[in-house]
């Protein structure tokens, strides 16, 4: 009888966390990365302050900060021989990923209802929003708050920064030190609930290798909020007390939350990765 010849072991590869090694995209070096950031935060600043001087409108000074920050980072990459769309990390992926990056959506404006549930309502947010006192300032604040910042800011974060410091760092940490800038972007209020806030869209780009869905769940965040904002037409400056009874539905909105986002993530993922065997 002929000798069998041995069969190769069974390795299990894991599919979700953080042990799959993580993908090495081209794009900018670090050096390029702080570059850009500060040639865009600094025409950023320069533009939308001026922008607000002159009309002294906080929605178009901020649409014109967003404006300005977009131009110096890819006005950066452009001139140092970088791919902006690779760089950016904006490339596609199934949209049968788009149903779960709107669920996801969903489910981070769980997590903000109950920050404010907690912790009371995010009054520099009211005081910016309550500050557009016309149709026009409201429209541009639609555009600068709903559609271009969901889309600049995770180009900025998500795509170019996180990718460049997971070609340097495990992917957690690099995860971590994104989702810290990104809250230190938003101010000192709202920093602890921002970073956690962006934990799991990082971790979706970085297993899908593109901030589509970031972008997605990112723009469903702001819209919704900033017309329930807009709607309510809260100018009380004061934060009213909560009592225990809010406290506890603020917590159970918060595990639901937790938990969707968790199963979404997980979703949006299988849905890139059977698209991309498939392709």
């Amino acid at each position: 009888m002929p000798e069998q010849a041995d069969e190769p072991p069974i390795v299990n590869v894991p599919d979700e966390g953080f042990d799959e090694p993580p993908r090495q995209p081209d794009g900018p070096g670090l050096g390029t990365v702080i570059a850009a950031f500060v040639l865009g935060l600094i025409l950023a600043m320069t533009l939308g302050g001026t922008a607000y001087l002159l009309t002294e409108s906080l929605a178009i000074g901020a649409l014109v900060l967003e404006l300005g920050f977009l131009f110096g980072v890819t006005g950066t990459l452009a001139v140092t021989g970088q791919s902006v769309w690779g760089a950016l990390r904006l490339r596609q992926i199934s949209s049968a990923a788009l149903a779960p990056s709107l669920g996801l959506g969903f489910a981070l404006l769980l997590g903000n209802v109950s920050a404010t549930l907690l912790l009371g309502p995010p009054m520099q947010d009211v005081d910016f929003v309550i500050s557009a006192d016309s149709t026009f300032e409201r429209i541009i604040l639609v555009i600068a708050v709903a559609l271009l910042a969901p889309v600049i800011e995770e180009m900025l974060f998500r795509g170019m920064l996180q990718g460049t410091l997971e070609k340097r760092l495990r992917p957690w940490l690099a995860i971590a030190v994104t989702s810290m800038a990104f809250a230190l972007l938003h101010g000192p209020q709202g920093a602890l609930f921002f970073f956690f806030w962006s934990l799991p869209i990082g971790w979706v780009t970085w297993r899908t290798d593109s901030i589509r869905p970031a972008i997605v769940v990112h723009a469903v965040n702001n819209l919704i909020g900033l017309v329930g904002l807009l709607a309510t037409g809260v100018s009380d400056r004061v934060a009213p007390e909560s009592g225990l009874g809010t406290s506890l539905f603020g917590a159970l909105l918060l595990v639901v939350s937790v938990l969707l986002a968790v199963r979404l993530c997980r979703r949006i993922v299988r849905a890139a990765e059977v698209w991309e065997r498939a392709a």
